[in-house]
């Protein structure tokens, strides 16, 4: 067995409980603002998204490793967990809409968005910042060397890049040319029924042909992750894809259930890295992005009162919690050359997911699963985003950032 394969199945280490001390203090205060702040609603949001987090952990949600791994190595199953998830998730989120289904008084309705100019070009900068840079991703949560490390520059550089995507949100998405929100329910003679049947279908195609592809290529498996031995093994074991798949899809259905909306990363970044700017001197509120994509009012409000951060507290704090009684919260140094380019990646991902209404997450998952027109065009170009950072990397000789756990 080779070193790398031995490695891929060490164990996990020793929990780290006086950092999980600290994180679970943390979570405690986090959930106790919500509550403090925003009720009981916004307590259970935080419910979800830890579980989110938690969940993230176990399942390989990657964005630009599933197209990554069908050029690398033809290996497809992480495209069909995807397909997996957006059909349970797009059946889900119309059901939820078409009947109405929403707690605490909201009225639940989908992540539709205009089609732009920034749309088209914000969704292939993410996929190529993702591809080059990126250390988000669950796999490397667990396996990277120093990928941690480097996580801390792509997350810094994705704050930075959502921010001044904001101060740009205006020029790509309203004094470029465009066109309004387009839903294949309501705008299409499909309708709901129809629409459905449509999109689940194409999503059906996919999974199987990608199954028969992978039977007959007979391509290596995908790499395996650290395991864990009694408790640990069930805790922190890796899920099979299809598992992690489904219940990704329930959160996010329950998400919308609570929130009225779906899940959205970025924005709650657009949110936090704003707020910084505001209260550096910046006029944060003459930018276009505030008022029309999000309310104005979010920059002076309380940050719990914000529900797309109080969730994505929630997200990060179960995963956090998660690694450190897994005991792999650990840094190491790094090369300068691949904290620039997790650097470099954060900026693009942030900068373009702003700009196009969402990352992987709002656009391309909430987006398809709420039937709307955009998220198909998003999809497509931050593919190409990863494919043209993929081979501008071979090609160039560059060490690709996944190479070292960066990869996504």
């Amino acid at each position: 067995m080779s070193n790398q394969n031995k490695k891929s199945e060490e164990q996990y280490s020793n929990p780290q409980n006086i950092i999980t001390i600290v994180f679970f203090l943390i979570t405690v205060a986090l959930a106790y603002g919500a509550y403090h702040y925003s009720g009981w609603q916004f307590v259970v949001l935080f419910i979800i998204g830890w579980l989110i987090g938690y969940t993230l952990f176990h399942a390989r949600y990657g964005f630009a490793s599933v197209y990554r791994q069908i050029v690398e190595t033809g290996n497809t199953e992480m495209l069909r967990g995807h397909m997996i998830k957006l059909i349970i998730a797009t059946t889900l989120f119309a059901l939820i809409i078409n009947l109405g289904i929403g707690l605490f008084g909201v009225v639940p309705a989908g992540a539709l968005s205009p089609i732009t100019v920034g749309l088209v070009v914000g969704s292939f900068l993410f996929g190529f910042g993702m591809e080059f840079g990126s250390g988000l991703a669950p796999a490397s949560m667990r396996t990277a060397e120093g990928g941690r490390t480097a996580s801390v520059f792509t997350v810094l550089g994705f704050l930075i890049g959502a921010t001044v995507g904001a101060f740009h949100f205006q020029f790509w998405n309203d004094t470029l040319p465009n066109r309004p929100e387009f839903s294949l329910i309501h705008d299409t003679p499909l309708g709901f029924w129809g629409s459905l049947a449509l999109q689940t279908s194409i999503f059906v195609v996919i999974a199987i042909g990608t199954y028969i592809y992978n039977k007959s290529k007979r391509p290596p498996d995908l790499p395996k992750m650290p395991r864990g031995s009694g408790w640990a093994k069930f805790l922190y074991g890796t899920w099979p894809i299809w598992v992690g798949a489904v219940v990704i899809a329930v959160l996010n259905a329950a998400v919308l259930v609570v929130q009225g909306s779906p899940w959205k990363l970025t924005a709650a970044f657009t949110t936090w890295g704003s707020k910084i700017a505001d209260n550096l001197g910046f006029d944060v509120s003459s930018w276009g992005y505030w008022g029309e994509q999000e309310p104005l009012g979010t920059l002076s409000d309380v940050v719990f009162t914000d529900d797309l951060s109080v969730l994505n507290f929630g997200v990060i704090s179960g995963a956090l919690i998660t690694m450190s009684i897994a005991g792999l919260i650990r840094f190491s140094k790094i090369p300068p050359h691949l904290m620039i380019a997790a650097l470099i990646g954060g900026l693009l991902m942030g900068y373009g997911a702003t700009i196009s209404f969402g990352a992987n997450v709002g656009a391309y998952f909430s987006g398809l699963a709420s039937l709307s027109l955009h998220a198909w065009i998003w999809a497509p170009m931050a593919i190409a985003g990863v494919y043209v950072a993929y081979y501008t990397e071979k090609k160039f000789g560059f060490l690709r950032a996944g190479s070292k756990g960066l990869g996504s």
